[in-house]
């Protein structure tokens, strides 16, 4: 069945744009994708994969190519999970010797700005079933760290694969999932909260792109950025990890008394961020400030600049948080210095301890 004509049967996951020339549904950001429900014995579907090619350092080879991956879980479990290397293919996500009734979930485990994921088709031997979830939506907003960048990677390698960045067990869906919430991700490895006063190099910025759909699509495809619809994808939570490469042209600053004026920069943009989220998402939208657990020079800018807008505006819907630093000898690290998956599970338990307490208890006093 061709992706279109099943959509309304499915729930999609995520700023998803479906592609009218290309009959694809692009479900790009991590963990984006769709759940569906059918009868019979196995799943398949036609995906239509395009690679990105990542900038290399100076005077260093350019890496290659990078090739999004696909995953299939089912009752929260990957089940499945593969690295498209192929422009078209079809591939068979589930099979089982007896005909059942199965919910299952196509997710792109990978980032959106390395290799784009579009479904062409699905199919099955039996029949698909309408699928509806009414669950509360959380939006996870950030850099490497929310998309799971080397997070399977040896420890400290210095490499990056696709094959092992798995958004899907980061500690963002980690946490949504203990609290029963369906989630969405914006996130891309190396993107800063706001674009700094002096730039070492080009850096893109959440504060840019935070109300499209897909601007990196959009862009790679020369096509018109849309404007995400915040109203029919009601946010419940937004938890909002952003810092981390906001603070490396702080800290290389070449004059040391240059410093206070670049943090100051930061903490008034990111104050017009968080308003940003704030007006896009609506008043009753708890939104969840946060920082770690690479990088923690900037969170007592993010805290005092939460702080002001509390007192400006009275929003008590806006909260901070601070994961505690990787432990290198208990965690170890992923690639590159990144969290592993250790770090991920421990740092979704905090986030899911701290929204039950600080928001889920105040939201439901």
């Amino acid at each position: 069945m061709k992706i279109k004509e099943l959509l309304p049967l499915v729930k999609v996951h995520g700023r998803t744009v479906y592609d009218e020339e290309k009959e694809a549904l692009f479900c790009n950001w991590t963990c984006s994708g769709l759940t569906l429900r059918f009868k019979g014995k196995c799943l398949k579907v036609k995906v239509l994969a395009l690679s990105d090619q990542i900038p290399g350092m100076p005077n260093m080879p350019t890496p290659p190519a990078d090739w999004p991956c696909i995953g299939a879980a089912v009752e929260n479990e990957l089940i499945y999970r593969h690295e498209c290397r192929e422009a078209e293919q079809w591939l068979t996500l589930y099979e089982n010797a007896e005909e059942k009734e199965v919910t299952l979930r196509i997710v792109k485990i990978s980032e959106n700005a390395r290799g784009k994921l579009g479904i062409e088709e699905v199919k099955t031997d039996g029949e698909f079933e309408e699928y509806k979830d009414d669950r509360p939506l959380m939006e996870i907003v950030g850099d490497s760290i929310t998309c799971g960048f080397g997070n399977e990677a040896e420890n400290n390698g210095v490499v990056f694969r696709t094959s092992e960045e798995n958004g899907w067990d980061a500690y963002g869906p980690r946490a949504a999932r203990e609290l029963g919430y369906d989630f969405n991700m914006i996130c891309e490895s190396g993107i800063a909260g706001i674009k700094p006063e002096h730039p070492m190099f080009p850096m893109h910025a959440i504060e840019d792109i935070y109300q499209y759909t897909d601007e990196l699509y959009a862009n790679k495809m020369n096509l018109e950025k849309s404007k995400w619809d915040f109203e029919k994808h009601h946010n419940d939570i937004v938890v909002v990890n952003l810092g981390t490469n906001d603070t490396t042209p702080i800290r290389f600053a070449q004059d040391f008394t240059q410093i206070e004026a670049l943090e100051n920069w930061f903490r008034a943009r990111y104050k017009e961020l968080i308003r940003q989220i704030r007006t896009l998402n609506g008043p009753d939208t708890y939104i969840c400030c946060s920082l770690g657990p690479m990088e923690h020079f900037v969170y007592h800018d993010i805290k005092d600049a939460v702080e002001e807008l509390i007192k400006e505006t009275g929003d008590e819907r806006l909260v901070c948080f601070e994961y505690v630093p990787i432990n290198v000898m208990t965690e170890g690290y992923g690639a590159m210095g990144h969290p592993s998956m250790k770090t991920h599970e421990r740092m979704g338990r905090e986030l899911a301890t701290y929204i039950r307490k600080y928001v889920l208890e105040k939201k439901n006093a």
